[in-house]
């Protein structure tokens, strides 16, 4: 049976500022997914840049490309299920 297994050994003072920077990394990871969860289901436009991940510019191109914006009362929001579908839709 072939193993794939790799072992390596790193001095302390090489594996400290890997794991260092791992953690750091892994932090950013959480807060982001956190920060997102934290968004409302019906988000302004400034909210739902946050949750795609894109700038305002690309939101418009997105909104103009067809992601499903509610209008009430000339109020815009953008459901998390529409962004998620739109990106969905645009999957290859």
């Amino acid at each position: 049976m072939e193993s794939n297994d790799i072992s390596l050994s790193l001095p302390s003072k090489v594996l400290e500022p890997i794991k260092q920077e791992l953690t750091r990394i892994i932090k950013s990871v959480f807060k982001s997914m956190m920060d997102r969860e934290a968004l409302p289901y019906w988000m302004k436009k400034q909210e739902a840049q946050i949750y795609m991940n894109v700038s305002d510019k690309t939101l418009d191109k997105f909104i103009v490309d067809g992601l499903r914006v509610s209008v009430v009362d000339g109020v815009q929001r953008i459901s998390k299920k529409s962004a998620d579908k739109y990106y969905e839709d645009h999957e290859l």
